[in-house]
């Protein structure tokens, strides 16, 4: 939030240092598109991406591999990322049809 502030701040300094008038191109630039479904379904996609990144990260440490022939800790970690963004979209499958449910 607070990085999104500054660019914000920078953003709308740099409409005033150059001098910008037309309403509607500033409006343009500084509205958010994004309503709260659409933040809160990029939060998840986020949090699970990271703590499944994570687990795989922390499973191919107790893999045997060697090193220098292996391709395995990357298929440990996309195979791990695949699983995160998998429950993530049936997460949101599920909180979207609660929604339209209620």
């Amino acid at each position: 939030m607070a990085i999104i502030q500054l660019l914000k701040y920078r953003i709308k300094r740099k409409i005033v240092d150059a001098r910008l008038t037309d309403q509607s191109l500033i409006k343009a630039i500084l509205e958010d598109t994004q309503g709260h479904k659409e933040r809160q379904q990029n939060l998840i996609k986020w949090i699970f991406l990271t703590l499944f990144g994570g687990m795989g990260l922390i499973a191919q440490e107790f893999l045997p591999y060697s090193m220098e022939e292996s391709v395995l800790p990357y298929g440990v970690i996309v195979i791990f990322l695949s699983i995160g963004l998998i429950l993530n979209y049936l997460l949101n499958e599920h909180l979207s049809k609660s929604r339209k449910d209620s």
